[in-house]
């Protein structure tokens, strides 16, 4: 394998004690001047804790998708189709791709309501809200109210230092999103 070759392993799953435990929780900033930190933070959260976000979305996946097969697969689908389409756009430097460069969360956003308006048109929106955007919401939630911790930073500059990936890494670079050291060693 040359040295340029990523190999895609699976983060550790953090302990309940550390994923919900502790004193590491603040209120979120919306003020705009403070954007880019609460942006770091979320990043390195979702870096850190994407195994247990995993083991969260997917039991919700599992469930509604038990009850309502095919209205959770196309929704799935229609999120993969415009997640496609922002990959597409990304490459081709368009108003998005700055908007997305500076406002991730902001994109996130966007692509769910643009799902949600193209499900509802189909009348699957329950399998939307309980087995994507719920989980979805959780996720975001806890990224963005649990601070960082001294082992937090550590692994996740271990990560981007390495050559291994995790899926939430590939997710988070195919999306456009960079982290602090990504940034640094850019304008260098």
């Amino acid at each position: 394998m040359s040295k340029t070759e990523h190999t895609l392993r699976i983060a550790p799953l953090r302990s309940m004690r550390e994923f919900i435990g502790g004193n590491e929780w603040a209120k979120p900033t919306f003020n705009p001047s403070e954007f880019g930190e609460l942006q770091k933070q979320v990043i390195a959260n979702l870096i850190y804790y994407q195994t247990n976000y995993g083991a969260i979305a997917i039991p919700f996946l599992l469930l509604v998708a038990f009850f309502c097969p095919t209205a959770i697969i196309f929704g799935l689908l229609v999120l993969a189709a415009l997640l496609a389409g922002f990959v597409h756009t990304q490459k081709t430097r368009t108003a998005l791709t700055v908007l997305a460069h500076d406002r991730p969360i902001v994109v996130l956003i966007l692509l769910l309501v643009a799902a949600f308006i193209i499900i509802r048109m189909f009348g699957t929106v329950f399998a939307f809200l309980f087995g994507i955007a719920l989980p979805l919401a959780l996720i975001v939630g806890h990224a963005t109210a649990r601070t960082q911790t001294l082992q937090n930073k550590a692994e996740n500059t271990v990560e981007e230092l390495s050559l291994q990936s995790t899926p939430m890494g590939l997710l988070l670079h195919w999306l456009g999103t960079k982290t602090e050291e990504q940034k640094s060693t850019q304008r260098k």
